[in-house]
């Protein structure tokens, strides 16, 4: 496993912080599959700075990185550990519920002007 600098881990971190203001504007208008698109390419940063792998199996403690790149490392854990029903394959949908509402913004400034 490579070595990320903090520089790198700087831009990750920017970039997951980024995405997932994009993502909560696009849950708000209902834009699933750019959604879908958007989580995709961020899983994909991830898993180039070999934080996840393919299966998604977060390979590092997500205590050691900043706060954004921790929450979603936990979210994906979270979302690997429960149980699926009729045995659904884990979605990016999936995730992203997680995430999201595990985010404080999300949580009390969008999440109540959805209902």
């Amino acid at each position: 496993m490579t070595q990320l600098t903090s520089e790198h881990l700087q831009t990750l971190e920017a970039e997951i912080t980024h995405n997932l203001h994009t993502l909560i504007d696009l849950e708000l208008e209902d834009a699933y599959s750019e959604m879908s698109t958007q989580f995709a390419k961020l899983l994909a940063s991830v898993q180039a700075a070999n934080l996840i792998d393919y299966k998604l199996d977060v390979l590092v403690e997500p205590e050691l990185f900043a706060t954004e790149t921790q929450i979603l490392l936990k979210s994906l854990i979270e979302a690997k550990t429960r149980p699926n029903n009729r045995h659904k394959l884990l979605t990016h949908r999936m995730i992203l519920k997680i995430w999201l509402r595990k985010n404080q913004r999300f949580t009390y400034e969008n999440l109540p002007q959805m209902f």
